[in-house]
């Protein structure tokens, strides 16, 4: 399985996508690489996603110091807080298994809550799927997301 995360801060339309690495004993972590992009087409988001992709991997340790983790990870996506994280922007991940893409939109909570994905309205493609139906998927679950 691989996995992906891509925030879109809609103030500035800038992009943040970066592998999420599948922790030992279940959950994930964001890891580099860390692409930051300004005003993206989705079939180029889908082409970005697609490298990145190829960075996640499974069973990766766990961080000794969450908290300089989570320090790391803010500044790597050029942002200073959790607010600013928070602060206009949305969500969509990213997994692959059993042959296809599992993309789900995300509803943000805010800062103290977290980015929440939502099942409901997840789309499901097949990993043999062009870059345009990609994008496609990835422009619907931009859309759903809130």
């Amino acid at each position: 399985m691989k996995r992906a995360s891509i925030i879109k801060f809609t103030n500035d339309d800038r992009y943040v996508i970066y592998p999420i690495n599948t922790l030992k004993g279940g959950g994930g972590k964001a890891s580099p690489p860390y692409l930051i992009e300004e005003n993206l087409t989705y079939k180029e988001v889908g082409e970005k996603l697609l490298e990145t992709l190829e960075y996640s991997i499974t069973d990766a340790p766990r961080p000794l110091d969450a908290k300089a983790s989570k320090k790391h990870y803010l500044k790597s996506i050029g942002v200073k807080t959790m607010k600013e994280l928070y602060d206009k922007s949305l969500n969509v991940g990213v997994f692959t298994k059993d042959g296809n893409y599992y993309i789900s939109p995300s509803i943000n909570k805010g800062p103290r809550q977290g980015f929440h994905g939502s099942t409901k309205d997840r789309i499901v493609i097949s990993l043999n799927s062009s870059i345009d139906e990609l994008a496609a998927a990835l422009e619907e679950a931009f859309d759903k997301s809130s």
